[in-house]
């Protein structure tokens, strides 16, 4: 355990603030995906959202480097079906991201074989040619951009505002990009390493759900609670970790809430 934020975690703060501490939690997360599902059955799926400007691709590249990775995504307009299922299939305690940025309707892109990605199902692989008995995936999904209708349900958003980025923030995103990638792996690494931490996080899922559902009331459903608990959860995991400063940390779970609130106010689909 730390006794200080980390440079690297201090400099993240300043860069992406709550939403990109949020969307932390969850990278954090998704390096025990298989193992979240075991315990409670489903891992959310991650959507990052926002107008152009407002820092996505920057948030998901330092997120990739604090895997010790270089960025990778798949656009939903050149990867073919076939190819993404394949990789997914692959994929194991690890997040995937696809770009849906600037997504103009690829027929050959079938969304519903996704809905699987969030409880770990065997996967339809319809017009493929992949057989699909025992194909699982075993690791987090992400999505840049898009509406992502047909997997609302499975769905934590995280929606940047336009960027208008201060003298601060520039100074953090370049001291990000600076860093030696010991730095970085130093998260990956822990976070790995903590499995005993994750599962007592998680163990206080059910509370988190029951607080929101008492707030919220029936608009949100029981499996919307859950994958926002579960993010409660992981933020409180990161604390543990890194020694999230306690404003960070309480504008974190306050970020989490109105996710939340705006998801029951959608109107979640199945």
């Amino acid at each position: 355990m730390h006794k200080q934020t980390p440079n690297w975690l201090t400099q993240f703060l300043i860069a992406f603030g709550a939403p990109g501490l949020v969307a932390l939690a969850w990278w954090a997360g998704a390096f025990h995906a298989q193992r979240i599902r075991e315990l409670q059955a489903t891992y959310p799926i991650l959507q990052i959202t926002g107008p152009a400007g407002s820092g996505k691709t920057t948030l998901v590249s330092s997120l990739w480097g604090l895997s010790g990775s270089e960025p990778v995504s798949y656009s939903a307009n050149t990867c073919s079906m076939g190819a993404l299922l394949a990789f997914l299939a692959r994929a194991v305690n690890r997040p995937v991201v696809i770009d849906e940025s600037g997504y103009d309707s690829n027929e050959n892109f079938d969304w519903n074989a996704l809905r699987e990605c969030y409880d770990g199902k065997p996967m339809s692989t319809r017009g493929t040619g992949i057989p699909a008995e025992g194909m699982r995936f075993q690791g987090a999904l992400a999505f840049i951009g898009g509406e992502g209708e047909v997997l609302n349900r499975r769905i934590v958003n995280v929606h940047l505002p336009r960027l208008h980025p201060s003298e601060a923030q520039r100074n953090a995103i370049q001291a990000l990009n600076e860093l030696q990638v010991g730095h970085f792996t130093e998260f990956v690494e822990t976070v790995r390493a903590n499995t005993v931490q994750v599962a007592y996080r998680l163990g206080h899922v059910a509370a988190y759900v029951e607080s929101m559902q008492e707030d919220m009331g029936p608009d949100l459903p029981t499996d919307s609670a859950r994958n926002h608990a579960q993010l409660r959860a992981l933020l409180d995991l990161l604390d543990d970790l890194f020694q999230v400063p306690d404003e960070a940390l309480h504008q974190g779970h306050c970020f989490v809430n109105d996710m939340a609130w705006r998801h029951a106010g959608s109107g979640a689909r199945l």
